[in-house]
């Protein structure tokens, strides 16, 4: 963190996240157009966290009104990129405020882990040192000595007379070769924007190597962004829009948490007629579960009907159910009814003829490539 901040400045550009979000709002005006380093995001109020990446992502604060109720001072603006560290994901933290992460959230805070997979933690090199401790220590006693040196080269190279504007077609060709060659064709819209995140650091990257600044093969900021950016998409879950990964995800926990306990067994005569047998607690459907194959290929499939107060009050709460059943009858999960809707009119045990959402395990289970997780 400290040797992020040193391209700009000391270590005291290392602020803390824990302020509130109106001290906050006077940091991000401090350090526009350069770039805001928070420490330990742990140390933020899980129940506002969400709202100030809100604020900081879209560079304005909050407005205000005076004692006689009209617009008061001038609402802060800023332009920057923020740098975050913690013990905790930003969604991890959320959670502990039962708070869900949003998608806007989260292209305007990339959760990448700090680990690069060659066992020495966030190094993937050594540089001649001992081991990890002994190269982060020297990397903190040395920026304490020599820091803003990167920053004042590359900004007098960029404002040389007459070369701003064929640095901005370098840097725009850059990135978008990033984007291109980073990301699959089907990538959606919330991954090209964090793609075009990474790929605005390689291309700064490469322009300060080839400015002479870095000291670093030509590539290399380049490799490193895709190291990056790689890292958050495994992180993410892939290059798919978040809010539909979110809907099968939730319609995943709510079987995975309540498939036996909240789910009347279809075949069970007890729930159809014997009125002292044992009762499903809060129920959301039924459950109708089939054998088939013989032998070694024997398996089981199993058919939840899930009653539509239950659909939209408890496993979509909170979400737009159009958008849900649309997305779920796009991914063959939810099986429409013979007239098109998302609900099937069906005759469920013990009640009349009603309205379910009806969807098998193994389709839901099934992973992007089709393989379904369900035990044989």
């Amino acid at each position: 963190m400290q040797v992020a901040a040193s391209i700009y400045g000391s270590p005291r550009c290392v602020r803390s996240w824990r302020s509130t979000d109106n001290a906050l709002e006077s940091i991000a005006a401090a350090h526009s157009d350069g770039l805001l380093v928070l420490d330990e995001i742990g140390m933020c109020d899980p129940r506002i966290i969400g709202e100030t990446v809100y604020m900081l992502g879209n560079g304005s604060g909050k407005a205000r009104a005076n004692d006689r109720g009209q617009a008061g001072r001038h609402v802060q603006e800023w332009r920057l990129l923020f740098l975050s560290t913690g013990e905790k994901t930003l969604a991890q933290h959320m959670a502990e405020a039962n708070k869900d992460l949003k998608a806007g959230m989260e292209v305007r805070m990339l959760a990448v882990p700090a680990d690069a997979s060659k066992g020495l933690g966030m190094f993937d090199m050594l540089n001649g040192f001992e081991d990890a401790a002994a190269l982060s220590d020297a990397l903190k006693a040395r920026v304490t000595k020599y820091y803003g040196t990167p920053l004042t080269a590359f900004l007098s190279a960029l404002c040389e007379p007459g070369k701003m504007l064929g640095w901005s077609t370098i840097l725009r060709h850059t990135i978008e070769r990033f984007v291109s060659t980073s990301l699959p064709k089907s990538a959606s819209g919330q991954a090209q924007r964090a793609a075009t995140r990474f790929g605005l650091a390689a291309a700064a990257g490469e322009l300060a190597t080839a400015l002479g600044i870095t000291g670093w093969p030509e590539g290399g900021a380049t490799t490193a962004a895709k190291v990056c950016l790689n890292a958050w998409l495994n992180e993410r879950g892939g290059a798919g829009n978040f809010e539909s990964d979110a809907i099968v995800a939730r319609l995943r926990q709510v079987i995975e948490r309540f498939g036996e306990s909240r789910f009347t067994r279809w075949e069970s005569a007890v729930a159809k007629i014997d009125e002292h047998g044992p009762r499903t607690i809060d129920r959301l459907g039924f459950r109708k579960t089939l054998e088939h194959g013989l032998g070694d290929a024997l398996h089981t499939t199993t058919t939840y009907y899930v009653l539509p107060e239950a659909w939209c009050s408890e496993v979509f709460k909170g979400m737009n159910l159009n958008a849900v059943n649309k997305e779920l009858l796009s991914r063959a999960i939810l099986e429409p009814g013979s007239d098109g809707k998302a609900a099937q009119s069906v005759r469920l045990p013990g009640m009349s003829k009603a309205r379910a959402y009806v969807f098998n395990s193994s389709a839901l289970m099934a992973d992007d490539s089709g393989h379904s997780f369900e035990a044989a």
